[in-house]
This record gives C-alpha cells, structure tokens and sequence, in this order.
C-alpha cells in the first residue's frame, strides 16, 4: 500500500558508469540521504521523505541480498518509476522478466486503467522546468510558454530595425514581458532566408548590452535566451545573464557550440535546418516525401551529438525548425503531424526524441502567407500572375490558426512576435483543453 495523502514530490531516473560494486554504491547512496536529511525511524513505509535514491538496474545482474535487491521491487508496479526510467532506458530488458521496460509500463498502464484498486499510478504527470538564477521557474507540463522575439537587427525579415538601438530592444522586451512573455528571445544576426552574416563582434555587441540592461537596471526575472549559432556569443550572453541559448542551427554551424552549452549548464533549443540562410531553401526534398520522418531523423541524430557532448537531458528543447529546409507542403505536412515527432517509431534512435519539449517558431512565416494567395481548394483556376503575399505584418489571423494547430498537436513553447494577441491564443486553447483533461 502507498500514502496517498502527501504533498507532490518529483521523481527523476539517471543512467551513471561507476566502478563501484552495488553493495559499495549502495553505502555511498546512503550517506547521500543521511547528509540530505532523511531520517528512517518512525516515517511511513513507501510515506513521504525529503529524498529517496535507489539503485533500480545494475548492468543485467539480479541481486537477493538481505540489504539490496536488484532489480528494484518496486518497478513493475510503480508508474513513477517506469515513467522516467524509459527516458534513459526505454528498451533495455528488466532481467527477471525478460521484457523491455517501455512494455512494462504499457502493461502496468493498461492494467490499472481498468483496475478499481489504489495503486501507485494515480495523479503522475511529467514534468519539465526551466529554471535560471534570479528568473521564475517555468513548469513547461504545466501550460503552453510563450517565448517573445526581440530582434535586435536592422535586416530581420519580419520587423528589422524595430528594436535595432540597444535603448529600443530594452523599451520592446520590457512591453513584451508586460503583456505575458514568459521568455525574450534576443537576437542580434537575421536568420531569414538569404540573410548575410555579421561578424561575432557585431553580434554580441548587438545583444550583449540589452540582457545586461535588463538584469543589472531593471532587475528583470524573465528568462532571456539568446538567438544565435556561436558559441562566442552564447559565452557572452550567458555572462550577461542570458539563462537559454537557441541555436537554428542545433549545433552545426560552430563545433564549439554543444561543448560550450554543457559547459554554461543552460537549456539548449536545438532546432532543425539543413544548411545556411543562404542554401536552405535549396534543401527542401526529403526521402520519399516524408518531411516529418527525415525532420524526425535528423533532429535525433543532433540530440544524440548533444547527449554525447554533456548536456544534460532536462537542458534540450527541440525545434522542427518551421520555414528552414521546408517547402509549403512539408511546412504544412509537419504542422499538422507535429504530435508524432516524438511518437514510438521502429528506430530506437528516433525515439530519443520523446520526452523533449517541442518549441515551434510560426510567427509571420512566408509560407503561411503563401496560404492566404493559394485558390480555394477545388477551384480549377489560378490567378495570373499570382498575388502578391501579404507583409509580415498583416500575416497575424494565419499565425494565430497555426500556433492554435501547433498547441493542440503538442507545441510546449510558442515563438511570436505579436507577443499580446498570442498571449491570448495560448490562454484560450490551453482554458479549452482544461476543460477536456478534468
């Protein structure tokens, strides 16, 4: 039996290489507790304690010692251990019952959805938190985030020059936190396509001065993440109180990047392109047409570059990277499959996507303004010559069906400009969905 009536408690599983015997991590493990606080004498057995670490799995081994068992007894009826274990284990066999520990948790899911009994499954949500020295943490399980843009550049495609002076993007980030960003995303080079590149020290001369106006002078708690693809200026910006590098590029473009993120120890957006600016849109054909299954594939392999590098796990956001090496069908195409970026496919590499947080970036996007020139479907002509596509900033009713999509097929973080109007977007959909999960 387990003590239902606790408060919430967070549950985490991590996969470690140790010398160490198991009855010798075993002895480490309790020091750990007895310096944290944990007291054994009079406590409920499976009640509440400030902190509880077992050994779940040692290689395939199978220990029945009067002080240890392994595996852990607990797993095959605890959801809030399957939960986080198949993260870092999903197809690894448990030992005793010869059955992957992603089929356990299937069966364990199965079983107490049509069971009347008290388990240990009842009120277990995921969850993913982005925290920061002196910022707020965000619950990204909790409610859909919205990430404001701050382009801090005279060329962007959407509103270049609006905050080009330092003293403008300071006025513009503190509107926008105003009105419900939950993080600025400041950037000081245009990614659009086509864009030339500025040097590093334009860049980060560009940004740098706003993240230390906003933390130093106005003492700003909002997350701030810096646009960009170098590790140079993701250094810099970090230093200047950045807490989250977004990176189009996911670590291709500067072989420093991933080393220097697990370094700084910050959440990592992880986006995919294929590419540059300047090539991208050259690079839209993908393998038998399936733009979801080759976003799918590459974004896993820049996952399993940035896991070997050393960032953590709970640090990496991933981005499908809407409008980069997409054409109008494949930015359609995966808009409405985004739920099945992380879905359980027949790689066991592509599933490490699941678990990630999915940030999308829909806002103003030229493929979206090529929806409103399309003739209605059916129609059997075609304007001559085609209309004109509307300006970035009439492209606002397209951008709010499209995050509308994207929130409702699993979107976590949305990108916008249009900070106040998304705000509500977002709001509204996720009061809807509210009413659907209680």
């Amino acid at each position: 039996m387990y003590v239902t009536d606790q408060p919430e408690f967070l549950n985490a599983t991590c996969k470690i290489s140790t010398p160490l015997s198991p009855q010798e991590l075993l002895k480490i493990i309790k020091r750990i507790e007895a310096d944290q606080g944990r007291i054994l004498e009079n406590v409920p057995r499976n009640g509440p304690r400030p902190i509880d670490i077992d050994i779940l799995l040692y290689n395939s081994e199978i220990i029945r010692q009067d002080n240890l068992t392994i595996p852990h007894i607990g797993i095959l009826e605890r959801q809030f251990v399957l939960d986080p274990l198949i993260d870092v284990a999903r197809k690894t066999i448990h030992p005793e019952t010869r059955t992957p520990i992603e089929a356990l948790l299937a069966d364990l899911k199965q079983k107490t959805s049509s069971s009347t009994q008290t388990t240990s499954t009842g009120g277990v949500r995921k969850t993913h938190l982005i925290r920061g020295l002196g910022c707020r943490t965000l619950d990204l399980s909790s409610r859909t985030h919205l990430m404001s843009i701050i382009n801090c550049t005279p060329d962007s495609f959407s509103d270049g020059g609006a905050s080009f002076a330092a003293e403008d993007a300071v006025r513009n980030s503190l509107e926008h936190v105003s009105v419900g960003a939950d993080i600025l995303d400041i950037g000081g080079m245009s990614t659009r396509p086509g864009a030339t590149e500025v040097s590093v020290e334009t860049e980060i001369g560009r940004t740098v001065p706003v993240i230390r106006e906003l933390r130093e002078r106005h003492h700003l708690d909002c997350h701030i993440s810096i646009d960009t693809f170098r590790a140079a200026t993701a250094e810099a910006a970090v230093g200047a109180g950045a807490t989250i590098v977004n990176d189009v590029s996911g670590g291709e473009a500067d072989e420093a990047m991933l080393a220097t993120v697990a370094r700084l120890d910050v959440p990592y957006v992880l986006m995919h392109m294929r590419g540059n600016p300047r090539t991208m849109s050259q690079l839209t054909s993908y393998q038998d047409g399936d733009v979801v299954a080759g976003v799918r594939r590459e974004l896993a392999v820049k996952v399993q570059r940035a896991l070997r590098a050393g960032i953590k796990r709970w640090n990496l956001i991933i981005d499908p990277g809407f409008g980069f090496a997409k054409d109008l069908a494949g930015n359609c195409q995966l808009l409405d499959a985004l739920n099945s970026l992380q879905g359980v496919s027949s790689s066991e590499d592509q599933d490490c996507l699941q678990g990630f947080p999915i940030l999308v970036g829909l806002s103003r996007k030229q493929f979206l303004a090529k929806l409103l020139t399309l003739p209605p479907p059916g129609s059997t002509t075609t304007a001559t010559p085609p209309p004109p596509l509307p300006p970035p900033d009439q492209r606002l009713v397209p951008t709010i069906v499209a995050s509308t999509i994207a929130i409702r097929n699993g979107a976590h973080l949305i990108r916008a400009h249009d900070t106040k109007i998304i705000k509500e977007v977002i709001n509204t959909v996720d009061g809807i969905r509210s009413f659907n999960s209680s």
